[in-house]
Protein backbone atom coordinates (compact mmCIF):
# COMPACT_ATOMS: atom_id res chain seq x y z
CA UNK A 1 0.00 0.00 0.00
CA UNK A 2 1.40 3.44 -0.96
CA UNK A 3 2.79 5.67 1.70
CA UNK A 4 -0.17 8.58 1.81
CA UNK A 5 0.94 11.44 1.12
CA UNK A 6 1.87 14.61 3.31
CA UNK A 7 -0.94 16.45 4.23
CA UNK A 8 -3.31 13.93 3.61
CA UNK A 9 -6.39 12.59 5.61
CA UNK A 10 -3.96 10.20 7.34
CA UNK A 11 -1.29 12.29 7.98
CA UNK A 12 -3.16 15.02 9.96
CA UNK A 13 -2.72 15.83 13.41
CA UNK A 14 -5.65 14.48 15.89
CA UNK A 15 -6.86 18.13 17.29
CA UNK A 16 -9.39 17.62 20.48
CA UNK A 17 -12.91 19.48 18.96
CA UNK A 18 -13.40 22.80 20.75
CA UNK A 19 -15.59 22.63 23.70
CA UNK A 20 -19.27 24.50 22.75
CA UNK A 21 -22.31 25.31 24.63
CA UNK A 22 -23.30 21.78 23.20
CA UNK A 23 -20.60 19.78 25.02
CA UNK A 24 -22.50 18.91 28.30
CA UNK A 25 -25.68 18.50 26.69
CA UNK A 26 -27.50 15.46 25.27
CA UNK A 27 -30.09 15.34 22.71
CA UNK A 28 -33.25 13.31 23.91
CA UNK A 29 -35.42 12.65 20.83
CA UNK A 30 -39.12 11.80 21.83
CA UNK A 31 -41.26 8.68 20.05
CA UNK A 32 -39.70 9.52 16.58
CA UNK A 33 -41.61 7.97 13.94
CA UNK A 34 -38.87 8.08 10.87
CA UNK A 35 -35.57 6.17 10.71
CA UNK A 36 -34.60 8.72 8.59
CA UNK A 37 -34.49 11.21 10.65
CA UNK A 38 -33.28 9.08 13.21
CA UNK A 39 -30.20 8.87 11.13
CA UNK A 40 -29.87 12.24 9.85
CA UNK A 41 -29.68 13.47 13.81
CA UNK A 42 -27.38 10.95 14.47
CA UNK A 43 -24.92 12.29 11.78
CA UNK A 44 -25.64 15.89 13.15
CA UNK A 45 -24.80 14.70 16.38
CA UNK A 46 -21.38 14.14 14.52
CA UNK A 47 -20.99 17.40 13.13
CA UNK A 48 -22.51 19.53 16.35
CA UNK A 49 -20.20 17.88 18.88
CA UNK A 50 -23.23 15.75 20.74
CA UNK A 51 -21.67 12.90 21.82
CA UNK A 52 -24.85 11.72 24.07
CA UNK A 53 -28.25 10.46 22.13
CA UNK A 54 -31.26 8.95 24.09
CA UNK A 55 -34.64 7.81 22.28
CA UNK A 56 -37.63 7.77 24.42
CA UNK A 57 -40.01 5.06 23.01
CA UNK A 58 -39.12 5.27 18.80
CA UNK A 59 -41.69 4.31 16.84
CA UNK A 60 -39.74 2.97 14.25
CA UNK A 61 -37.37 0.25 13.66
CA UNK A 62 -33.69 2.07 14.72
CA UNK A 63 -31.41 -0.34 13.38
CA UNK A 64 -32.33 -0.92 9.78
CA UNK A 65 -31.37 0.46 5.79
CA UNK A 66 -32.66 3.68 5.91
CA UNK A 67 -31.11 4.90 9.82
CA UNK A 68 -28.19 3.36 8.42
CA UNK A 69 -27.57 4.98 5.31
CA UNK A 70 -28.36 8.51 6.72
CA UNK A 71 -26.55 8.19 9.89
CA UNK A 72 -23.55 8.39 7.58
CA UNK A 73 -20.04 8.62 10.50
CA UNK A 74 -22.40 8.03 13.28
CA UNK A 75 -23.86 4.67 13.14
CA UNK A 76 -22.29 3.73 15.97
CA UNK A 77 -23.75 6.59 17.63
CA UNK A 78 -27.24 5.67 16.73
CA UNK A 79 -27.01 1.93 17.39
CA UNK A 80 -25.63 2.13 20.73
CA UNK A 81 -28.54 5.11 21.87
CA UNK A 82 -29.92 4.26 24.68
CA UNK A 83 -34.08 3.70 24.82
CA UNK A 84 -36.07 5.02 27.58
CA UNK A 85 -39.99 4.40 28.38
CA UNK A 86 -40.24 8.46 29.27
CA UNK A 87 -39.17 11.51 29.11
CA UNK A 88 -38.39 11.63 32.88
CA UNK A 89 -36.84 8.61 32.66
CA UNK A 90 -34.24 9.88 29.56
CA UNK A 91 -33.15 12.86 31.69
CA UNK A 92 -33.26 11.62 35.06
CA UNK A 93 -29.51 12.42 35.19
CA UNK A 94 -29.27 15.90 33.61
CA UNK A 95 -29.34 18.85 35.76
CA UNK A 96 -31.37 20.97 33.54
CA UNK A 97 -34.10 19.92 30.66
CA UNK A 98 -35.32 22.06 27.94
CA UNK A 99 -37.98 21.47 25.13
CA UNK A 100 -39.03 22.58 22.25
CA UNK A 101 -41.82 22.92 20.83
CA UNK A 102 -43.63 24.09 17.44
CA UNK A 103 -46.11 26.11 18.90
CA UNK A 104 -46.09 28.70 21.75
CA UNK A 105 -46.91 27.51 24.71
CA UNK A 106 -48.19 28.69 28.23
CA UNK A 107 -46.02 29.70 30.91
CA UNK A 108 -47.47 26.75 33.17
CA UNK A 109 -44.87 24.49 30.84
CA UNK A 110 -41.82 25.75 31.89
CA UNK A 111 -40.10 29.47 30.37
CA UNK A 112 -39.74 30.48 27.38
CA UNK A 113 -36.29 30.61 26.03
CA UNK A 114 -34.75 31.89 22.66
CA UNK A 115 -32.31 29.27 21.24
CA UNK A 116 -29.74 31.83 21.61
CA UNK A 117 -30.34 32.57 24.87
CA UNK A 118 -29.52 29.16 26.03
CA UNK A 119 -26.03 29.74 27.18
CA UNK A 120 -27.43 32.59 29.46
CA UNK A 121 -29.97 30.35 30.54
CA UNK A 122 -26.99 27.67 31.17
CA UNK A 123 -24.77 30.03 33.46
CA UNK A 124 -27.73 30.97 35.54
CA UNK A 125 -28.52 27.10 35.81
CA UNK A 126 -25.62 25.42 35.38
CA UNK A 127 -25.41 21.62 35.06
CA UNK A 128 -23.22 19.12 34.78
CA UNK A 129 -25.27 17.76 32.33
CA UNK A 130 -28.23 19.09 30.44
CA UNK A 131 -31.26 18.02 27.87
CA UNK A 132 -32.09 19.13 24.73
CA UNK A 133 -35.50 17.52 24.03
CA UNK A 134 -37.44 17.15 20.80
CA UNK A 135 -41.12 15.35 20.00
CA UNK A 136 -42.11 13.33 17.37
CA UNK A 137 -42.65 14.27 13.85
CA UNK A 138 -46.10 14.70 13.85
CA UNK A 139 -47.28 16.29 17.49
CA UNK A 140 -44.10 17.59 18.90
CA UNK A 141 -44.43 16.76 22.89
CA UNK A 142 -47.38 16.59 24.51
CA UNK A 143 -48.20 18.12 28.08
CA UNK A 144 -46.60 15.67 30.13
CA UNK A 145 -43.58 15.52 28.00
CA UNK A 146 -43.05 19.04 28.65
CA UNK A 147 -43.96 19.17 31.97
CA UNK A 148 -40.71 17.46 32.37
CA UNK A 149 -39.12 19.89 31.17
CA UNK A 150 -37.58 23.87 33.12
CA UNK A 151 -37.87 25.80 29.52
CA UNK A 152 -38.79 25.56 26.10
CA UNK A 153 -37.69 26.80 22.70
CA UNK A 154 -39.31 27.51 19.15
CA UNK A 155 -37.90 28.43 16.23
CA UNK A 156 -40.01 30.85 14.21
CA UNK A 157 -40.86 30.35 10.67
CA UNK A 158 -41.36 32.87 8.06
CA UNK A 159 -43.18 31.13 5.61
CA UNK A 160 -46.52 29.22 5.58
CA UNK A 161 -44.97 26.22 6.93
CA UNK A 162 -44.99 26.80 11.01
CA UNK A 163 -42.99 23.90 11.95
CA UNK A 164 -39.73 22.31 10.69
CA UNK A 165 -38.71 19.23 9.95
CA UNK A 166 -37.65 16.76 12.66
CA UNK A 167 -33.53 16.74 11.53
CA UNK A 168 -33.88 20.13 10.44
CA UNK A 169 -35.15 21.57 13.96
CA UNK A 170 -32.00 19.69 15.85
CA UNK A 171 -29.65 21.20 12.87
CA UNK A 172 -31.21 24.90 13.70
CA UNK A 173 -31.24 24.32 17.48
CA UNK A 174 -28.09 22.26 17.67
CA UNK A 175 -26.27 24.80 15.06
CA UNK A 176 -27.49 28.35 16.99
CA UNK A 177 -26.20 26.64 20.13
CA UNK A 178 -22.87 25.62 19.48
CA UNK A 179 -21.93 28.75 17.01
CA UNK A 180 -23.28 31.17 19.76
CA UNK A 181 -22.30 32.95 22.82
CA UNK A 182 -19.76 31.32 25.27
CA UNK A 183 -21.50 30.23 28.55
CA UNK A 184 -20.60 33.11 30.82
CA UNK A 185 -18.37 32.05 33.67
CA UNK A 186 -21.25 31.67 36.84
CA UNK A 187 -20.97 31.19 40.85
CA UNK A 188 -23.79 29.08 41.01
CA UNK A 189 -23.56 25.13 42.09
CA UNK A 190 -24.03 22.70 39.50
CA UNK A 191 -28.25 21.58 39.48
CA UNK A 192 -29.22 18.07 41.23
CA UNK A 193 -30.27 15.74 38.89
CA UNK A 194 -33.85 15.54 38.15
CA UNK A 195 -34.42 11.96 39.11
CA UNK A 196 -33.06 14.03 42.75
CA UNK A 197 -35.73 17.13 42.34
CA UNK A 198 -38.65 14.68 41.04
CA UNK A 199 -38.15 12.54 44.09
CA UNK A 200 -38.51 15.75 46.09
CA UNK A 201 -41.78 16.76 44.95
CA UNK A 202 -43.14 13.01 45.51
CA UNK A 203 -42.05 13.46 49.04
CA UNK A 204 -43.74 16.93 49.26
CA UNK A 205 -46.55 15.87 47.72
CA UNK A 206 -46.66 12.61 49.76
CA UNK A 207 -46.17 14.99 52.92
CA UNK A 208 -48.61 17.28 52.53
CA UNK A 209 -51.66 14.47 52.04
CA UNK A 210 -49.95 12.91 55.23
CA UNK A 211 -51.02 16.37 57.26
CA UNK A 212 -54.46 16.06 55.23
CA UNK A 213 -53.72 19.26 52.82
CA UNK A 214 -55.71 17.73 50.25
CA UNK A 215 -58.69 18.10 51.63
CA UNK A 216 -60.08 21.11 49.76
CA UNK A 217 -58.01 20.60 46.91
CA UNK A 218 -57.24 17.51 44.77
CA UNK A 219 -53.78 16.05 44.36
CA UNK A 220 -53.84 15.47 40.94
CA UNK A 221 -54.68 19.57 40.23
CA UNK A 222 -52.22 20.50 42.94
CA UNK A 223 -49.48 18.26 41.81
CA UNK A 224 -48.34 20.24 38.42
CA UNK A 225 -48.11 23.59 40.40
CA UNK A 226 -45.61 22.67 43.06
CA UNK A 227 -43.94 21.16 40.11
CA UNK A 228 -43.93 24.32 38.48
CA UNK A 229 -43.03 26.32 41.72
CA UNK A 230 -39.85 23.75 42.06
CA UNK A 231 -38.97 23.74 38.05
CA UNK A 232 -38.42 27.47 38.45
CA UNK A 233 -35.67 27.00 41.22
CA UNK A 234 -32.21 26.43 40.71
CA UNK A 235 -31.93 23.65 43.25
CA UNK A 236 -28.09 22.26 44.23
CA UNK A 237 -28.06 18.34 45.79
CA UNK A 238 -27.36 20.29 48.94
CA UNK A 239 -30.75 22.32 48.33
CA UNK A 240 -32.46 19.46 47.61
CA UNK A 241 -30.80 17.31 50.86
CA UNK A 242 -31.90 20.75 52.95
CA UNK A 243 -35.60 20.16 51.72
CA UNK A 244 -35.73 16.75 52.05
CA UNK A 245 -34.49 16.90 55.57
CA UNK A 246 -36.89 19.94 56.77
CA UNK A 247 -39.59 17.44 55.53
CA UNK A 248 -37.93 14.56 57.26
CA UNK A 249 -38.17 16.50 60.79
CA UNK A 250 -41.80 17.91 60.33
CA UNK A 251 -42.63 13.96 59.67
CA UNK A 252 -40.85 12.64 62.94
CA UNK A 253 -42.73 15.83 64.76
CA UNK A 254 -45.77 14.38 63.77
CA UNK A 255 -45.80 11.05 63.08
CA UNK A 256 -42.58 9.60 64.61
CA UNK A 257 -40.82 8.38 61.46
CA UNK A 258 -39.32 10.47 58.66
CA UNK A 259 -41.01 8.45 56.15
CA UNK A 260 -38.62 9.27 53.89
CA UNK A 261 -37.56 7.50 50.58
CA UNK A 262 -34.10 8.18 48.62
CA UNK A 263 -34.25 8.00 45.29
CA UNK A 264 -31.91 5.16 43.97
CA UNK A 265 -28.20 6.87 43.83
CA UNK A 266 -29.13 9.84 46.10
CA UNK A 267 -26.23 10.48 48.88
CA UNK A 268 -27.72 10.44 51.67
CA UNK A 269 -26.11 13.48 53.80
CA UNK A 270 -28.74 13.88 56.45
CA UNK A 271 -27.24 14.72 60.22
CA UNK A 272 -28.97 12.32 62.32
CA UNK A 273 -32.41 13.50 63.74
CA UNK A 274 -33.12 13.42 66.92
Amino acid sequence: MPNPLPGGPTDRPRVPPPRTPLSDACIVLVRTQGPINLGMVARLCGNLGVADLRLVAPLCEVDCSDSRKFSTHSRELLLSAPIFATVGEAVADCGLVIGTSGDFRTSELGAHVRVQDVPRLLASRPAAKYALVFGNEADGLDELELRACQAWIHLDTYGPNISYNLANAVAITGYLIASGAEIPPSDQPLAAAREHVDSLHRYWLETLERFDYFRRTERERFAPLLGKFIGRLHLSDHDVQVLRGMLAQFNVSAFKDRFDRMPPGAADERAPLP
